[in-house]
């Protein structure tokens, strides 16, 4: 079973996330805040990781870029996701894989999560 990290400040948005993500097949963890995502992304090892770029004060970007510096897990997929569209088009500068816009179109976020963690 594939394993997907959500972190996001939205609790709302974490539910219906975890909610398709568990319907769908996958062992999903969340968290509100960057901190403890990262404490959570080094003890859960997901195979993808669904990020806000804005969680609280925290800017999701710079948790993709901790991720991404590391050699052990750069291969680990990260779908930036924002409410800003504008936050999104240049995902690839922290080393994110993709990212999508909120609210979320299902079908678009289920085909990037079965493209990312193939």
């Amino acid at each position: 079973m594939k394993k997907v990290l959500v972190i996001d400040d939205n609790e709302d948005i974490l539910t219906m996330l975890k909610t398709f993500l568990v319907i769908n097949g996958y062992a999903v963890m969340v968290s509100l805040s960057c901190e403890e995502g990262l404490d959570i992304f080094y003890s859960f090892q997901p195979d993808l990781v669904l990020l806000d770029i804005n969680v609280g004060s925290s800017d999701g970007r710079n948790v993709c870029r901790k991720i991404k510096a590391q050699a052990e897990y750069q291969h680990i997929p990260v779908i930036l996701i924002s409410a800003n569209s504008d936050g999104l088009e240049s995902y690839a500068d922290c080393g994110a894989n993709a990212a999508i816009e909120k609210p979320f179109n299902f079908y678009h976020l289920r085909t990037l999560l079965d493209t990312s963690t193939q």
